[in-house]
């Protein structure tokens, strides 16, 4: 893959500063990058997709701090473009956070940035890279040694009798070869431990995914997959690989496949297969809405609108909900789509939200 630089960036969007703007710019993004935190990731999502109501105060001091001059009104689609910038890095650097806010953002494409959409692009292959990376096998290294020090043996040996003090520093050196020999133990044994540690979490991680699918059997609404609608299956199906998804960030990169399955056991449906958001979070019962948890409830409602629709929905009941939701998210409640791809984006919606 290419690597481009950010006057590469810059042309790309038809944008033409001085050599000296480019590189007021730069130090301040890498700033950025090496301290932004997850509220100032969201922001910096907010700002690429354009989001109205995104305080990015904290984003322009940092740049004013090289250029006095900048303006969040004057340079609106720089904004944009540095926002850009400063999150292509920290995809690079794998910071989940920010791959998953990235890919959410968009909602099954239905929000599409004004800039920089190759963002979007990099999100989306990093997240199923990076899927796969993070679950490779860790080296657990079993070869626990020892340390000694060379020649001791001999010096003590050599002691003669009645020479206390040559006895005495013998001892001072057997003591610190000990200590020294039990701390290099520990620090290979914890190690290793550790690594062990985190190989025995992704198993138990993915036995509980796959008792959960084979078993056809919902955790949150507890009842068979196969007396829901394929929506509703969706909808539950998120909600319960989520809460199982308790050691990987992203989760596995077989997620998509797993939530297919899981809908594929639901009631068989006629006609279209997609169908309006409002129709779906209508569908449950309010007993069944409360048990579903999210924890992405805290989260942006534009970036987490089918979280924001089932958070709403239980407060405000069914039906109630709809004009709220378009104020808060900046979509309608009647947007379409198809089971998995509402499964997806929830379930997405739920690990940021976790990560959050």
């Amino acid at each position: 893959m290419a690597k481009f630089t950010f006057a590469d960036r810059y042309a790309q969007a038809s944008l033409a500063p001085s050599p000296q703007v480019i590189s007021s710019r730069q130090e301040p993004a890498n700033r950025i990058v090496s301290t932004v935190v997850g509220t100032g990731i969201l922001d910096l999502v907010g700002a690429y997709y354009g989001s109205p109501d995104v305080d990015l105060s904290w984003f322009r001091d940092e740049f004013a701090k090289e250029d006095a001059s900048f303006s969040l009104v004057n340079n609106e689609r720089e904004t944009k473009l540095l926002a850009a910038l400063i999150l292509e890095q920290l995809v690079g650097k794998a910071r989940s956070e920010a791959i998953l806010a990235i890919i959410v953002g968009s909602v099954m494409g239905l929000r599409q940035p004004a800039e920089c959409e190759w963002l979007l692009r990099d999100a989306k292959e990093a997240l199923g890279r990076f899927s796969v990376t993070n679950r490779e096998p860790q080296t657990v290294e079993t070869n626990v040694t020892s340390t000694y020090t060379a020649k001791l043996k001999e010096e003590i040996a050599a002691i003669g009798e009645g020479d206390w003090a040559a006895l005495l520093v013998a001892l001072g050196k057997m003591r610190a070869e000990t200590q020294s020999s039990a701390s290099t133990v520990a620090t290979q044994s914890t190690k290793a431990l550790k690594a062990l540690d985190r190989e025995v979490d992704l198993l138990r991680e993915e036995s509980q995914m796959l008792w959960w699918l084979f078993s056809g059997h919902s955790r949150s609404v507890e009842r068979s997959f196969s007396l829901l609608t394929p929506h509703q299956a969706a909808v539950v199906g998120a909600c319960d690989l989520g809460t199982l998804t308790t050691v990987s960030f992203l989760g596995p990169v077989a997620a998509p496949a797993i939530l297919e399955r899981i809908i594929g056991l639901s009631k068989k449906s006629k006609g279209t297969q997609a169908v309006e958001l409002s129709k779906v979070i209508d569908g449950f019962n309010p007993e069944d809405l409360e048990s579903l948890e999210v924890a992405s409830t805290q989260l942006p409602p534009r970036l987490a609108p089918f979280t924001a629709a089932i958070d709403l929905a239980k407060t405000m009941g069914n039906g109630a909900w709809h004009a709220r939701f378009s104020s808060k998210t900046g979509l309608d409640a009647s947007i379409v789509s198809e089971p998995l791809t509402l499964a997806n984006q929830l379930y997405r919606e739920h690990l940021l939200g976790q990560l959050l």
